[in-house]
């Protein structure tokens, strides 16, 4: 027979007023930013380099364009690469 290891518990900290009134605070300022366009070979992380310069950002997403879409840029003569 095998033994089973009892799994230690957690300790929960109980949150400072302040501490939680800080976090609520800086919830309130966060926003979001739309960029229309965004150059082919541009990720994420430079996207995100980039902005910091302005204040600090915590996520980048990014929505690949639609496959019909690029197609038809091919075809046009775009570029091959993709665009966010």
């Amino acid at each position: 027979k095998k033994k089973k290891k009892k799994k230690k518990k957690k300790k929960v900290r109980k949150l400072k007023l302040s501490t939680t009134q800080d976090f609520n605070a800086k919830l309130q300022k966060r926003g979001i930013v739309y960029l229309s366009r965004v150059p082919p070979r541009m990720g994420p992380t430079k996207v995100k380099q980039l902005l910091s310069d302005f204040g600090e950002v915590t996520r980048v997403y990014l929505v690949e364009e639609d496959k019909t879409v690029r197609k038809k840029r091919r075809r046009a003569g775009g570029s091959g690469g993709k665009r966010y």
